[in-house]
């Protein structure tokens, strides 16, 4: 008896919005995730960046050939380059390193060195993809951002980082953008 009721009050409710519940259902079920599937998207992506961060780690490799760097320290930049594309954030490294850093073999003055050579990287890896401007093109713009964005993570300073000498000519900017016209007597 009352389910015919409820069927009763509520029949009439969803016969009144027709097909709707059901297309929405579906595009928001089906539709939706064939034409954006986040996990395909974020493997393509992160290839992407890492194959972006191989090359600007040749760029910076043969533009400072004296320099003695470990295997370490070009994991890290690669990883910090990749991540701040990725992430963006503020460059600086994650508060432990990768888990294969974890290791008893790591647990050695030379590995404490190794894991510092990483932390170094990637922060020079952050901060070279940060003034590459590559993050501006792989975000999605938004209309509430400004005409001028700014920018909220200023690059870290670190006096006596062992990080190698950031070099500003080292990659081109993706592109140019000029602002727009500002408009004259607030016309």
């Amino acid at each position: 008896m009352r389910k015919r009721v409820a069927f009763g009050i509520l029949g009439p409710c969803f016969i009144s919005f027709g097909c709707y519940p059901v297309a929405l259902a579906t595009r928001t079920v089906i539709i939706e995730p064939i034409q954006y599937c986040k996990t395909a998207d974020d493997i393509q992506e992160r290839r992407r960046d890492y194959a972006l961060a191989d090359e600007t780690w040749q760029v910076f490799a043969q533009a400072h050939p004296d320099h003695p760097v470990s295997p370490d320290y070009e994991s890290g930049f690669k990883d910090g380059f990749a991540d701040y594309l990725y992430a963006g954030g503020t460059g600086e490294p994650p508060p432990v390193p990768p888990r294969q850093y974890w290791r008893i073999s790591y647990e050695t003055p030379q590995g404490h060195q190794a894991i510092e050579d990483w932390y170094a990287g990637f922060r020079l890896g952050a901060a070279v993809a940060r003034g590459s401007g590559y993050r501006e093109l792989v975000t999605i713009p938004s209309s509430l951002r400004g005409p001028y964005p700014v920018d909220l993570y200023p690059p870290p300073t670190h006096p006596e980082s062992s990080a190698l000498p950031l070099d500003k000519n080292m990659l081109p900017s993706p592109r140019e953008i000029a602002p727009p016209p500002r408009p004259e007597n607030g016309k």
